[in-house]
Order: C-alpha cells, then structure tokens, then sequence
C-alpha cells in the first residue's frame, strides 16, 4: 500500500497515484490534512508513483498539484535455485557412518539467493536450518540416523528483494544406504589329513569385497597358498575365493578351525564379520615301531624246526593293521596292561 499525506486549503477533489484515482480522506482533529492509499497489484511493476491532487475553492475555482512519486513499485520475484552435494563421498551411507558423529549436508544457491540467507532441509520429519555463505554455499550437520531413516534430504532456500518481495528455492536428494555388513563361511574339502595331504579351502563372501587377503586367513598346523582369483555368481553377487591348505609335518592335532579376520569391507566400507571352518583334524606323524626281540620255542631261540613257534615282541604309537613273519601273515596281539605293546607269532610248517 502506497500512503501520501498532504495539506489542502480547499476541499480536494481528486487525487491520482500513478494514474490511479484513489479517495482522499480527512485526518481526524488535524485541519486541511489528508491521507490518500493505492494498493499495488502484480501489473503495477516499475509504473510511476506521480501523485496528482486536485482541489476546488467555494467560487469555483480549482486547482492541480503534481508531485514527483518517491516510491518505486517492483512486483517481480526474485529467483531462487538450490542443489545439494553428494552426502559423503560416495553419497552412500554404510554402518560405520550411522553408527559415527552427524554428517555435513553441503550444497550451493543460486539464482538471487544471497549470503544470510536461511536454507531448510528436512530429514526424517525433522527440521535442520544453516545460512548462505559469502561464497554461496552452506554446510549443515544431519543426524545420520535421520539419513538412514528414508534416505531423502528435501532442501530449500528462501530470498527476498529490497522490496520485499519472496521467493523459494527446492530440491530433493536421495541418499543411497547400505547398511548390511558382509558375511563369509569357509569350507574344506578334506577335514581329516595325513601325511601327502591337501584340501581346498572355498571362502566364500556374501557380496563383493575388497581389502581381503590370503593373511587375513589363519590355519593352525600347516599352510595356505595359491589364493585364486574372485569368482562372482551373476544372479546372487556371492563371491568365492579358494586356496590349498598343506598340513604341517609331524603333527597329530584334532582340534584346528580356518578362520578369518575383519580386514575386509564390502564396496561400500561396511566391515567385513569373521568367519570360521568346521573342525578338521591334521595327523602327519607317521606311526613308530620298535621290535623288541624275535625268538622261537625251539631250545635254541634262534633256530626254528617245524611245528615250532616263532614269536615277535614290538611297540606300535599307531594301531597295527598287519604283520607277516617270513611272508605269512599272522595276527598282533595286544600284551595286556602294557600300552602299545603287542606280540605274533607264527608256527612254522
């Protein structure tokens, strides 16, 4: 609303502001003074704001002043325009970063938005404000729980001219999450090993990773090697590595697992999870026999007739699958009470 306030010594009979007849009306108690309003609408922009008061004496006569306009009439909008930045650097949000401090919402206005300015984003249903820098830039701190909630951060920035007039800048942006650490399980294809002995070990990871490594795998009694390449199921993303397991030598151990660090992550940052094999049991001691003496029934122990008997007295750490005497295959016996003692014998034809 445009208001000019004047002095007229006779009664006024027309006023125009910018060319528009408006009322002139009377200030209560104060003579000769008046008021006279325009409201500007929209078609108003940049006309001019003269005023014109006519005013008309008891003879008749009548006169006309005009007066330069002081106000400048400006119904256009201003523009305004925002964006927002990638949220991290991979605009991917991962456990570690819900689980860590907020994280910084960054973007850019345009258009007539100015320095000071206040820019909104709205996360979750919660409200989060910051002003434009000098460089045209804000920063804002967003819970990262928020984030995760729905991954949509709806931004906007408000301006106004000199003149008052507003205008509203908006954009959505969506942030990807990932919030599913990746799992492994190892597998062996032989779980029982001897001597000359290999097994495959399959790892096998729930989805791509990266940062995985032959030493983040521990093999109690013996040797991994060969680590093949990834190898990636195109329908479900599993993703399989193998490497051969060498037992160690001389070794008799019934309780070993394959087991896995948290080394790796998946291509998103999430930690990896450790792992285990079943157990398997690693035996490459070979078995020790002593022979403690070899005599026969005959009166002399070292020659032996027929129907004599030829007796063999040994220890074994293993148990005794054969023995021969002479080629002829006889049966151990275990000497009672004494561990891992036997005798055979063997009655000669």
């Amino acid at each position: 609303v445009i208001t000019v306030s004047f002095t007229s010594t006779d009664p006024v009979t027309s006023v125009t502001i910018g060319g528009h007849v408006v009322s002139a009306t009377p200030v209560v108690g104060v003579l000769n003074t008046y008021t006279a309003s325009y409201t500007v609408t929209t078609n108003d922009n940049a006309t001019s704001t003269d005023v014109a008061i006519t005013s008309q004496d008891a003879a008749g006569n009548s006169t006309t002043q005009n007066f330069s306009g002081l106000v400048t009439i400006d119904t256009v909008a201003p523009t305004a325009s925002i964006t927002v930045d990638n949220v991290t650097a991979d605009n991917i949000i991962n456990l570690n970063e819900l689980s860590g401090s907020d994280i910084p919402v960054t973007g850019s206005v345009g258009g007539d938005a100015k320095a000071g300015d206040t820019v909104t984003l709205t996360v979750n249903g919660h409200t989060y404000t910051g002003a434009v820098s000098n460089a045209l830039t804000y920063s804002i701190n967003v819970s990262p729980t928020d984030l995760a909630a729905t991954g949509t951060i709806a931004a906007s920035v408000t301006t106004a001219d000199l003149a008052g007039n507003t205008a509203t800048g908006n954009v959505s942006h969506v942030v990807n999450l990932d919030l599913i650490a990746p799992t492994a399980s190892i597998t062996l294809s032989d779980t029982a090993l001897q001597i000359g002995d290999t097994a495959t070990v399959t790892i096998t990871f729930s989805e791509a990773v990266t940062g995985f490594a032959l030493a983040d795998l521990t093999a109690p009694n013996g040797v991994l090697s060969n680590l093949s390449a990834a190898s990636i199921n195109p329908v479900t993303g599993v993703v399989t590595y193998t490497a051969t397991f060498t037992p160690t030598a001389n070794i008799e151990d019934t309780t070993n697992v394959v087991s896995l660090s948290t080394e790796y992550t998946d291509l998103n940052g999430n930690s990896g999870t450790i792992a285990a094999s079943n157990n398997y049991v690693v035996d490459t001691l070979a078995p020790v026999i002593t022979i403690n003496g070899e005599v026969s029934n005959n009166y002399r122990p070292t020659l032996a007739k027929a129907n004599d008997v030829i007796t063999v007295s040994f220890t074994s750490t293993d148990p005794v699958t054969s023995v021969t005497i002479g080629g002829h295959v006889v049966s151990a016996t275990p000497v009672v009470g004494v561990l891992n003692t036997y005798t055979a014998s063997y009655t000669v034809t």
